[in-house]
């Protein structure tokens, strides 16, 4: 048996078809009605480095180690995530071919793979330099870029082909000698700066009705010069080589950046569409248990977050997870999972984790029982909570249950990239009567606060490493030799 596992970064639940959401992911639909849809997935944060390692560790950020993301990785979160097993490695060591395709976060994300992206390949570097011109064009006058801009876009193709035959054509190289696999794909379409078909753009603005206001306007909510102020400004990460919509009736504005969204999930399927069409040229995908899933939702305007990922609310944890095994399974599951459960899953299905369980310890569970429909208690044991951390733009830990979600500051509750709170430091949601999590009632419902508070405490016990880490007195330096490289495409992303 292989394994394929589609990470969209970015992509929210409402942005899938099979969930109820926008149509605008066929072949993510139609492998759902292949496999089973969980209803309520979620990741352990809001960003990629911590929540990728959650993936591929089987384990919440406290455990593996890495809470921060990018430049604010610590040094002793490197050497903590250094001595955590991966699936890749794992695998590896058991004969299996280990690639990843797309985005490289380099770093310990690498282990275990014995294929792993360029970082120096051509669509990589070309993004790296077109931010950096950018940034250059529209710091001297916001006019200049918009001018240069448009030249350029008239020139370049923006359907974003470039990106997905380089994944597809490796993907099928990777393939010619491996007898069995493990692939990571990490598709980057729902991400900002959104790459986009316009025509695609075009056609989902009349297709879609979105609320709109101008992207500057918005901007003015932000003290001037923070890092979300700078975002929206022409040439900002949100509002990039945007000149060509200047004339356009809906301007350059919030409902553009939502049909670019909805542009880039189409995109992101497309190239689904395509690794899996390599699996059935092949006569592999029968034999392929396939997983689509997000690292992290994003905010589309929610809690006054525009096009990022800050804050634990449902827009930015709620993942969605379908998973397409090469057996007969449920169609839907509506148990609490998360993506620490993915590593232990795959190994469960491999029925390759038996007998080992120092080699791989996770705070996940396999979701097998679930996958095949078992109603034993033996076999699943309801959750009944999630815990969530985060500590990238904003320091927040929370609980998640089947239908409240409490949340609680670590410190100051301001937004590091947007210089202001999103919401209290304390925050309790009815997640059955206020889905949207718009009414905080941590003071009208005391005793259910103080319920889950309690609930966080004991999670937070739970998963910790020990205070006797035998890494807390180690003064080894952990470097890697892509890291400046993976830092500075971070920083073309938007992340400071």
């Amino acid at each position: 048996m292989n394994i394929l596992v589609v990470v969209v970064d970015a992509l929210r639940v409402d942005r899938v078809g099979s969930y109820g959401g926008r149509s605008v992911t066929p072949t993510i639909d139609e492998l759902a009605a292949d496999g089973t849809i969980f209803e309520n997935a979620y990741s352990t944060t809001n960003a990629t480095d911590p929540a990728l390692t959650s993936l591929q560790t089987g384990q919440y950020p406290r455990t593996h180690g890495v809470l921060n993301h990018g430049s604010h990785v610590s040094e002793m979160e490197k050497k903590r995530v250094e001595d955590t097993s991966t699936l890749p490695s794992v695998l590896n060591k058991r004969g299996f071919a280990t690639g990843a395709f797309g985005r490289p976060l380099g770093r310990w994300h690498r282990r275990g793979f014995d294929r792993y992206p360029e970082l120096t390949s051509a669509h990589w570097r070309l993004k790296s330099l077109e931010k950096a011109v950018s940034d250059i064009l529209y710091s001297v006058h916001p006019s200049i870029g918009d001018v240069i801009s448009g030249v350029y876009n008239s020139l370049t193709d923006r359907t974003g082909s470039d990106d997905e035959n380089e994944i597809v054509e490796a993907f099928d190289s990777f393939l010619e000698d491996a007898d069995r696999f493990y692939s990571l794909v990490h598709l980057m379409d729902t991400h900002t700066p959104y790459d986009v078909d316009e025509n695609l753009v075009e056609r989902y603005l009349e297709r879609f009705e979105y609320e709109n206001t101008p992207l500057t306007e918005i901007a003015e909510r932000f003290p001037t010069g923070s890092i979300t102020y700078n975002s929206l400004q022409p040439g900002g990460v949100v509002n990039q080589n945007n000149d060509q919509w200047r004339g356009h009736e809906v301007g350059i504005g919030t409902a553009l950046a939502r049909a670019q969204y909805d542009a880039a999930a189409t995109e992101a399927d497309r190239k689904i569409d395509s690794l899996l069409s390599v699996l059935r040229d092949r006569g592999m995908l029968e034999e392929t248990l396939v997983l689509i899933v997000a690292d992290h939702g994003e905010s589309l305007g929610e809690h006054d977050i525009y096009f990022e990922h800050h804050g634990l609310y449902e827009a930015t944890v709620r993942v969605p997870l379908i998973v397409r095994p090469p057996f007969d399974a449920v169609d839907r599951v509506s148990e609490l999972v998360n993506i620490t459960d993915i590593a232990p899953t795959v190994l469960d299905v491999l029925d390759d984790s038996k007998g080992s369980p120092t080699e791989f310890d996770a705070d996940g569970r396999s979701l097998l029982p679930l996958l095949e429909g078992s109603d034993s208690d033996d076999t699943w044991d309801s959750r009944e909570a999630i815990l969530l951390e985060e500590a990238n733009t904003q320091r927040f830990r929370g609980i998640r249950t089947q239908n409240w979600k409490y949340l609680r500051a670590v410190g100051d509750p301001a937004c590091r990239y947007c210089e202001r709170p999103h919401g209290a430091a304390e925050q309790l949601y009815d997640l059955t009567t206020d889905p949207n999590e718009t009414e905080n009632l941590v003071e009208d419902r005391s005793e259910q606060a103080a319920k889950l508070r309690a609930q966080l405490e004991e999670l937070l016990s739970r998963y910790t490493h020990s205070e006797n880490d035998p890494n807390a007195s180690d003064n080894r330096r952990v470097e890697y030799d892509d890291e400046e490289e993976v830092l500075d495409r971070l920083e073309s992303l938007g992340y400071r």
